[in-house]
């Protein structure tokens, strides 16, 4: 099986939902990322965890 190349670089800030995060981990699809401030006020209930799952066509980079 051939290894796709990444888009992302691990510890890479990106922008999603008006947010920044660190890149965690990247999969085929999706990458994992941590919010850079936790928890984010006034927004608990739409990002009540740390991390999360985000398709890599809604990431943005930042820079």
């Amino acid at each position: 099986m051939e290894e796709k190349e990444n888009l992302f670089v691990i510890g890479e800030t990106v922008q999603y939902e008006g947010e920044l995060l660190k890149v965690i981990a990247e999969h085929e699809r999706t990458i994992v990322a941590e919010f850079n401030r936790f928890p984010i006020p006034e927004r608990e209930e739409e990002f009540p965890f740390q991390r999360i799952v985000i398709r890599k066509g809604n990431a943005q980079r930042v820079g």
